[in-house]
């Protein structure tokens, strides 16, 4: 509020500051680094066959002096703008990626051509990608529904019947409580019904379908003729916490039967299908197509090699350059050639920065994992994307967009490159990675005895006792994330 003697008014002011503005090649450029290989490839059969300027060439295009420097300073300039990114392996790249998509909108290459390497892409882009995938194998829903054709259910009831099986998740468990399934029909069916019904796709192959637990899909594989069925029964239901909790002297108390007659009813239970319905959604296998091949030389290093006949090597055709300086040729033509012969130039630009910035990097990678590459897992050096990016004197979101997506065909099989960037922990002699790590543990937990088996503090004491200082609740994280349970499910009575 103004007082007495005060004024409002208005004034034009002017404020110098310096804001980094990314040119379209630029961001272009950054984008092409960030592609897999043959996201890549793709993109550049679809510019050929766009751009009548772009053909194949014999030889590798000649790289401008300036290409690499100018990539630096530009992650530079969006490092200035990028809040604070954590690139440690084990943790996740949701912030780096979305600070990538937040400053890579534009994309005139891939909008262009169709095809969109990372995020949305417009109806016609979708749908040539959909023509492009093979049709999909035989579905569990299609399966089931065969079967259902095939009883005599009343019209009335086939809709509650359809509803429980397109609820399935795809390891054939009912995914929603049956009093949701009965709601998204308008409440037309009782709970009741609903249950008739789940009992009716409960009793198609493949058995175990339709289950809500694990305990529920065993007993549904389990048949009532069975002459263990009773005892099976009430493992999967009064004491199936015992079960999984690998207490099998209290199975036995309770059952009236001896450790070895319990242990054979548990081994029964392994034979049966936890995931009846995943057979109908496997996902086919991906053949990896390596960008850098590391081989060592006669002297026992080790040398870094692009995977460079995976891109065709391209060149601006004489005939449209020549074109642009004859006079008879239109203007709308001369226009056209020049966009074109634009395009094509930042294309190659773009390709041979993208080459030279993987391969700066992969030979930083090897210099610093020399141990891996001879003896294998358990030499693996704790790494950061940060380290990389000191030594290259570039920004760490670069060296992220390097190795995304990237494979390494090393001495110890093809790995990505993501996988090579770990933290460690100490060690009595310097630092560990935490890969090596967990190594150590599978190797103490496979070499124990197995009536005596090592809790999380025995392995940490061993791991110490090896000069590696883990406490017991990095033990229990690295030991969960193998997939190993803990020491009383370990334990064989």
């Amino acid at each position: 509020m103004s007082g007495p003697g005060m004024s409002l008014d208005m004034r034009v002011s002017h404020r110098l500051e310096q804001r980094p503005v990314l040119s379209l090649q630029t961001i272009q450029s950054l984008k092409l680094l960030q592609m897999a290989t043959v996201d890549l490839h793709e993109l550049i059969n679809n510019e050929m066959l766009e751009n009548p300027t772009l053909e194949m060439s014999a030889e590798d295009p000649v790289e401008a002096p300036t290409e690499i420097e100018r990539q630096e300073q530009v992650a530079e300039e969006i490092s200035n703008e990028a809040p604070e990114q954590t690139t440690e392996a084990g943790e996740t790249y949701e912030e780096v990626y979305d600070f990538l998509q937040k400053h890579t909108e534009v994309d005139e290459f891939t909008s262009r051509s169709g095809r969109v390497a990372q995020g949305d892409g417009d109806e016609d882009a979708k749908q040539e990608a959909f023509n492009q995938v093979a049709a999909p194998g035989r579905q569990l829903s299609d399966y089931l529904m065969e079967q259902v054709r095939m009883l005599e259910i009343d019209e009335l009831d086939l809709p509650l019947v359809e509803e429980i099986i397109f609820s399935l998740d795809p390891r054939g468990y009912l995914e929603y409580p049956l009093e949701d399934v009965a709601k998204a029909l308008d409440n037309r069916y009782t709970l009741e019904e609903a249950e008739w019904a789940l009992g009716v796709v409960q009793s198609l192959e493949p058995k175990g379908v339709a289950a809500r637990t694990l305990s529920e899909c065993l007993l549904l594989q389990v048949g009532k003729d069975d002459p263990d069925y009773p005892r099976l029964k009430r493992l999967l239901t009064d004491l199936w916490d015992d079960v999984l909790k690998n207490r099998v002297p209290r199975i036995a108390k309770e059952m009236g039967i001896s450790f070895d007659e319990v242990k054979l009813l548990i081994d029964l239970l392994g034979t049966l299908n936890p995931h009846p319905g995943a057979i109908y959604n496997e996902v086919h296998t991906q053949v990896v197509t390596p960008d850098v091949i590391v081989t060592p030389d006669d002297n026992g290093n080790f040398v870094v090699k692009l995977t460079r006949e995976n891109l065709p090597r391209l060149s601006i055709s004489p005939t449209y350059l020549k074109m642009l300086d004859k006079r008879e040729v239109d203007k709308e033509a001369l226009n056209f050639i020049k966009s074109k012969v634009n395009h094509a130039r930042q294309l190659i630009e773009a390709l041979v920065q993208r080459q030279s910035t993987l391969e700066r990097v992969a030979n930083s990678i090897v210099r610093r994992q020399t141990d891996y590459l001879r003896w294998g897992l358990s030499s693996l050096k704790p790494m950061k994307m940060q380290d990389i990016a000191d030594e290259l004197g570039i920004h760490h979101s670069t060296v992220w967009r390097a190795v995304y997506g990237k494979y390494m065909q090393t001495p110890q099989g093809v790995v990505a490159m993501n996988d090579l960037f770990t933290g460690g922990l100490p060690m009595d002699d310097g630092e560990t990675s935490r890969e090596a790590v967990k190594l150590k543990v599978k190797e103490l937990v496979d070499a124990e005895t197995k009536s005596k088996p090592l809790s999380d503090m025995a392995l940490a004491k061993k791991l110490a006792d090896a000069g590696i200082q883990a406490s017991r609740r990095v033990v229990t994280k690295y030991r969960e994330e193998l997939g190993i349970p803990d020491s009383r499910v370990r334990k064989a009575h």
